[in-house]
């Protein structure tokens, strides 16, 4: 399906089909000619969250920008058992997107919980697969969820896993929602809901499945090692994540690593922030895709 979007770009939506045959809603952005931007959600929302993101003028000037929802959340499938949730799979849903939208060498931008798909993709697809990696206010691989994620959200997550308690369930997912922003009372009514809404597409029963998968980052460090680039951007009042843990955890495992706080900036900067983390993003594109793919190892 192709939807007028502004004068200079139309958007394509398309349901991919993974390896397992689970459905993944993907949209694709812009110029299929440049150079892509996939941009991938966090815990429990959709690729909703980038609808401000992909009508950027800036990007869209330099790059094709893609977006979608994770297995599990939004208009994708969602598996009735763990072994649905595979870092296996989670990496053939990546590539079953680049294969349908026709993508060579993309820089994956994760938020949050979206950063760890760098982890998958490494260890089951080609190490040249990706030109770069976005870490954004970032869990960037599953293990390191205690170090890196915040007393206060891990307070959230009986809330977010409750099967016995709606009230208890809903009242978690709205201030989930809510305080991804400093300012919620700034942000439309329509965006605000509609992110918390993205929560409760996801039955409580499965939402342990989400960051039950074993990851390996062997591969993920290597190419890191290898030299591929990894911009990491945080927010300096971020209640989800601590970017300063961050920091710790990756460093020394990149040896092209570029690092930018957004002062004062909360979980979701790239929509209160936007010119400010988009700017960053297009200097780390642009410097990327100048420097072409890296070679394989």
């Amino acid at each position: 399906m192709v939807l007028g979007l502004n004068a200079t770009a139309s958007v394509v939506e398309k349901f991919v089909t993974s390896s397992d045959g689970v459905e993944i809603f993907a949209q694709a952005v812009g110029d299929s000619r440049l150079p892509t931007l996939i941009f991938i959600h966090g815990l429990a929302l959709s690729a909703l969250v980038w609808v401000k993101i992909l009508r950027d003028a800036n990007l869209l000037k330099s790059f094709q920008l893609v977006a979608y929802d994770l297995r599990g959340h939004g208009r994708s499938g969602k598996p009735d058992t763990l072994s649905g949730y595979s870092s296996e799979l989670y990496a053939q849903d990546f590539a079953a997107v680049l294969k349908t939208f026709g993508i060579k060498s993309p820089i994956l931008v994760g938020w949050s919980l979206g950063a760890t798909i760098a982890a998958d993709v490494t260890t089951y697809i080609e190490p040249d697969t990706l030109a770069g990696v976005v870490y954004t206010a970032a869990l960037p691989w599953l293990g390191v969820n205690q170090i890196v994620a915040t007393e206060w959200v891990q307070s959230l997550i009986p809330g977010l896993l409750a099967t016995n308690d709606s009230n208890l369930s809903i009242s978690t997912r709205i201030e989930f929602g809510t305080q991804l922003f400093n300012h919620p009372e700034a942000v439309p009514t329509d965006v605000l809901w509609s992110w918390i809404g993205s929560t409760i597409l996801q039955p409580p029963s499965k939402f342990g499945f989400l960051m039950g998968r074993t990851q390996d980052t062997t591969k993920l460090f290597e190419a890191g090692g290898n030299g591929l680039p990894l911009l990491v951007v945080n927010g300096g009042a971020d209640k989800y994540i601590d970017g300063e843990k961050v920091l710790e955890v990756v460093d020394g495992h990149f040896k092209d690593l570029t690092v930018h706080t957004v002062k004062n900036g909360s979980h979701a900067f790239f929509y209160e922030d936007q010119a400010e983390f988009v700017r960053e993003l297009v200097k780390f594109g642009k410097r990327v895709f100048a420097q072409g793919p890296k070679p394989s190892r």
